[in-house]
């Protein structure tokens, strides 16, 4: 494993807690404590000389002031604790004199300032750049420009928060079905639909990640989905979707509204995954059938491996052996959705629109940072083991 670089020395704090610094707490720090330290070290040292510049003043309002870097650790603190309330996290930092020397702090912030400084941090840091730094660390630490299988899947996630109304598309008014007549007005408006079509296709695989996501609704929404007696359950909140790699370390997410379905997003998740690692194949399940998905893979030469069993109460023909074999890798996302949903989000999120949105996408940075540490921890045996 190489750690030459300047980005991949930076999630050696995952791997290696300060000694000295935790020599000098209250008292010996828990594990779930040390556990957050390294998380918060981490997020330091990924940020950039700007960032660190800004986080680091301190806003006063009244007798004391608080630096944003320590506003940003109680942030990940209430995910890593699953706290539903801001409420609930500064009541824990009052009574454990581990996390506030941790956060440098020596009295805990009312939650009114933390809820107006808490908007200074997310204008300056962004969950998503911070997550493709962990990403390309992660790839360089290992010595990889591409990933074997990319799986990907959504998880809901559910919001007290009012949803938007989602607008009911319009009837198209009915054609003449069959061939047009040759030289006709509708065989031209034929032709013409059919170009822009194409058109419309050919720029949707070729926009930037950024462009296609801009596209959905990322406003609080209302989904349905099938329980396992058959019956529909409505969700109201926003959806989590993830692409990861063969380890279960997501290489790109996206945060939606509920409403937007799984297929609208894979081709998304691919080129976003494609800034930082290649892969070969595609894993999918059957709410991902889009012609759009498969135009994607065959432009850039890649394979989606799609189970289309009893789609629409069609069942379709069965995946080859070999095709059977890899999709078998697929259970990585679903396990890293559970981790992401289990470990750092509450089961409700209290936070509404864009912070809603913000604090989602720090959990799926932290839960990247889980996966990313574990590889390295696997890694660095396996090194060992063989040296020895």
């Amino acid at each position: 494993m190489t750690h030459g670089t300047p980005t991949s020395l930076a999630l050696q704090s995952l791997l290696f807690p300060s000694d000295a610094f935790t020599s000098c707490l209250f008292r010996q720090p828990s594990a779930r404590e040390l556990e957050f330290l390294q998380y918060f070290q981490t997020v330091r040292s990924l940020l950039s000389s700007d960032e660190r510049r800004m986080l680091g003043r301190r806003h006063r309002r009244g007798r004391n002031g608080y630096a944003l870097t320590s506003i940003l650790g109680i942030m990940l603190l209430k995910l890593l604790y699953q706290m539903r309330t801001m409420k609930q996290t500064l009541l824990l930092l009052r009574e454990n004199g581990n996390l506030k020397d941790m956060l440098a702090i020596t009295e805990v912030p009312s939650e009114a300032t933390v809820s107006r400084l808490s908007r200074e941090v997310e204008r300056i840091v962004d969950p998503s750049s911070l997550h493709g730094r962990v990403v390309q660390a992660y790839a360089e630490s290992l010595g990889r420009i591409a990933v074997g299988h990319l799986s990907i899947d959504s998880t809901t996630i559910e919001a007290r928060e009012k949803p938007v109304k989602t607008r009911v598309p319009k009837a198209k008014p009915p054609t003449k079905r069959g061939r047009k007549a040759k030289g006709s007005v509708e065989e031209q408006q034929h032709r013409e639909r059919q170009a822009r079509h194409e058109q419309e296709r050919i720029a949707y695989l070729q926009e930037s990640f950024e462009t296609s996501l801009g596209k959905l609704e990322l406003r609080c929404s209302v989904t349905a989905k099938q329980n396992s007696k058959g019956k529909k359950q409505w969700f109201i909140g926003y959806k989590a979707h993830l692409a990861t790699d063969d380890y279960g370390v997501p290489m790109s997410f996206a945060v939606t509204g509920a409403s937007v379905h799984d297929s609208q997003v894979a081709v998304p998740l691919m080129k976003k995954t494609r800034e930082t690692a290649d892969f070969l194949y595609a894993l999918l399940d059957k709410g991902y059938i889009n012609p759009a998905i498969n135009d994607y893979v065959d432009m850039i030469g890649r394979k989606a491996i799609i189970d289309r069993r009893a789609y629409k109460g069609v069942v379709a023909d069965p995946l080859d052996p070999a095709s059977q074999k890899r999709y078998a890798a697929r259970t990585t996302v679903e396990r890293t959705n559970s981790e992401l949903k289990d470990g750092y989000l509450p089961d409700v999120i209290y936070k509404r629109g864009s912070r809603a949105r913000y604090e989602i996408a720090l959990s799926v940075l932290l839960t990247t940072m889980k996966k990313v540490r574990n590889v390295l921890i696997l890694y660095e045996q396996q090194e060992t083991h063989r040296a020895s």
